[in-house]
């Protein structure tokens, strides 16, 4: 299991059906067939729902659209993707990078509720990342720590006992730059300024990265640090922020 991408979509079917292997959280594959389901909305539904009920605005899920084979691209162009309903059907906006925003819906209409796609069976995947609604200047260990307890939370509330194994725990706040030099600062109790190099993690790999970028370094805060509360981020411009996991 990498420990760059969360692949929420499959944790989601989890949390309705029965567990899967660790395997499997790495991707999903759609089984539609020309408008014929590609996967039940209530399971994700239930997801977003969760994040709203219980993620207290830290927390958001980023979906995005792929063909199944990158080289072959889609069947059908272009692509289209929809929630269908006895009562409606409505068209989702696909983004020229394959993002789709997912709408939270009523319990009564997400159990009825289906994801559809114009594209034959097994041609394309919807994948979800967990991200962090942060800004490198709005970290602190404080918020860390937060996050933490959200993240442990979420899995408590979302996945039955018997999906949680296969699903990774919130491991820090992913920190990456095109170099490195971030740091830790805060007041001593004299009122001084201190300040704390943060060590790069040579596993850790910027998730955000779009092909042929260049690798970016990374760094990881846990909120296990032996450091306060206050121990505010200072990092390099063009720093981005992505959850790890454990």
């Amino acid at each position: 299991m990498t420990k760059t991408t969360l692949s929420i979509l499959i944790a989601a079917v989890l949390a309705s059906t029965s567990a899967r292997s660790a395997e499997q959280l790495e991707r999903v594959t759609a089984e539609g067939s020309g408008r014929s389901s590609v996967q039940p909305y209530a399971p994700l539904n239930a997801m977003l729902d969760g994040l709203q009920k219980y993620g207290e605005g830290m927390f958001r899920l980023d979906f995005r659209m792929q063909p199944a084979d990158e080289k072959k691209g889609y069947a059908i162009t272009p692509p289209t993707l929809a929630l269908m309903h006895a009562d409606f059907y409505r068209p989702l906006t696909i983004g020229a990078d394959g993002t789709v925003e997912l709408p939270v819906l009523p319990e009564a209409e997400a159990k009825d509720a289906d994801i559809v796609t114009n594209e034959p069976k097994g041609s394309l995947r919807l994948n979800g990342t967990l991200a962090l609604n942060l800004r490198p200047e709005q970290v602190d260990l404080a918020t860390v720590r937060r996050l933490d307890r959200l993240g442990d939370r979420l899995r408590s509330e979302l996945l039955p006992w018997y999906a949680r194994v296969f699903f990774p725990r919130f491991g820090g706040v992913r920190i990456c730059s095109a170099q490195p030099g971030w740091e830790l600062q805060w007041r001593d109790a004299q009122g001084q300024l201190l300040g704390l190099p943060l060590p790069q993690a040579k596993d850790e790999r910027d998730p955000l990265l779009k092909p042929g970028e260049p690798a970016r370094a990374c760094a990881v805060l846990s909120g296990r640090e032996n450091w306060p509360d206050a121990a505010r981020l200072v990092a390099p411009a063009g720093t981005t922020l992505s959850v790890a996991v454990r």
